[in-house]
């Protein structure tokens, strides 16, 4: 259980936006007990009574209130926003950010502390009252300072630079860690095992998607078992009640085999290599529709996407067969054809009477024919081909030659050419 469990963990704590902002409310209480106790033993104050303790901490707690009110409602028109201006599925990169929710922990624990310094503060001890009021004041003055930090972090990832940069930057971390673990595993020949010999294992549990396969399971149990054991879905698939998930030869527990599939209602972008690179592809297809008609946004997608495509071309991509003992894992993963499908297919269709976007993609493509070994060009040749396909059909000659001339700007910068003969 413990590898699982571990998976399960992780899931939680990537999407638990309330844990922070309630160890908040434990830390304010706690903060508030300990000034009560120690109420005796301070240093004694006379310059604040008890009727003024009480009048400010009830202005600090109510005011903090309506303060704390304002900042959901802040994060969440920041969540409609996101929603709307890049995809539906990048909500989860403004929840999650713990920057957000350290902020809204300070701003309930010093809620907390002022309410509940009301109840157990020392009101015959003048000492007691300066010393709460002390810290109330030194807590509001730290809510303060940490709403312009919010401020400051949510106009940092509102950017759509930074939100397609982090994007990236995730895509490209994903694919060398979840990706590299397989190196030195065998390729998918030989698998020699009879498979009609086989049974399937379905998947019984509720309808989602595979957030992750948990691999080192699989292992512990082919290992005892010697089964060979062949994953059937990958990270990222929907699967529903009856799906079959996982073929096994020979003796192997069911129960065991079905619960190595993490399955939940939304992908993972710290567990799924792909996902991130699905969120940048759909920015950019939300930015060629014809109600926002921003191609730029586009190309600055497809700088992200190129730096994914590197990242996954440096890696050996397709199934694995993992060795245990006698026993073996097949793990499905994906190939640079699939890579290739996904982060320029799309792209190319909605975007073949752009320009701008065409320029882009045929930079992308060029580039990486250059900088690859020749076996990764077929994919790259294919998507070439299929660009030019669809320009020519939409233009005339003239026009189809400026759209396919490669630009790392889209238009306005140095062209792909130029810049290889000055390289």
């Amino acid at each position: 259980m413990r590898g699982f469990s571990r998976l399960r963990v992780q899931l939680w704590w990537e999407r638990a936006f309330w844990v922070l902002p309630a160890l908040g409310v434990l830390l304010g209480a706690y903060i508030a007990v300990q000034v009560a106790a120690l109420a005796d033993s301070l240093p004694t104050h006379d310059s604040i009574s008890a009727s003024t303790m009480t009048a400010i901490l009830t202005a600090v707690g109510g005011g903090m209130i309506t303060f704390t009110g304002f900042v959901f409602s802040f994060v969440v028109l920041l969540l409609q926003f996101g929603s709307s201006q890049y995809s539906p599925r990048a909500v989860s990169y403004f929840l999650r950010a713990r920057a957000t929710q350290v902020i809204l922990a300070v701003f309930v624990g010093t809620v907390t502390y002022s309410f509940l310094s009301l109840v157990i503060a020392p009101q015959g001890v003048r000492s007691g009252a300066y010393w709460t009021v002390v810290v109330a004041l030194v807590l509001l003055g730290t809510s303060l300072l940490a709403f312009i930090a919010l401020l400051h972090a949510v106009g940092h990832r509102v950017r759509v630079d930074a939100v397609l940069s982090h994007l990236g930057h995730s895509a490209r971390r994903e694919l060398a860690h979840r990706l590299h673990a397989y190196e030195r595993a065998e390729a998918v020949e030989p698998w020699d095992v009879d498979a009609s010999k086989g049974r399937s294992i379905r998947y019984s549990g509720h309808t989602g998607q595979v957030v992750a396969i948990d691999v080192r399971r699989l292992l512990r149990q082919v290992h005892r078992t010697g089964a060979h054991v062949e994953v059937l879905v990958r990270v990222g698939d929907s699967v529903s009640r009856g799906t079959p998930v996982v073929r096994v030869v020979g003796r192997a527990s069911d129960s065991i085999l079905g619960r190595c599939l993490v399955v939940d209602v939304e992908r993972s972008l710290s567990h799924d290599p792909l996902y991130s690179l699905r969120l940048l592809v759909d920015i950019a297809l939300r930015a060629l529709s014809p109600a926002i008609n921003d191609p730029t946004t586009a190309v600055r997608s497809l700088d992200e996407i190129e730096e994914v495509l590197r990242e996954a071309a440096k890696l050996r991509l397709g199934p694995r067969t993992l060795q245990a003992g006698s026993g073996a894992v097949l793990v499905p993963r994906v190939t640079w054809q699939d890579v290739v499908d996904l982060a320029l297919l799309e792209i190319s269709i909605f975007g073949a009477a752009q320009p701008q976007v065409t320029r882009r993609l045929t930079a992308i493509i060029d580039d990486l024919i250059a900088d690859f070994p020749a076996e990764e060009d077929g994919p790259l040749i294919g998507a070439r081909a299929r660009l030019r396909a669809r320009v020519e059909g939409r233009t005339d000659d003239e026009l189809g030659s400026v759209a396919l001339t490669a630009d790392r700007q889209g238009i306005g910068g140095t062209l792909g050419s130029s810049a290889r003969i000055a390289d």
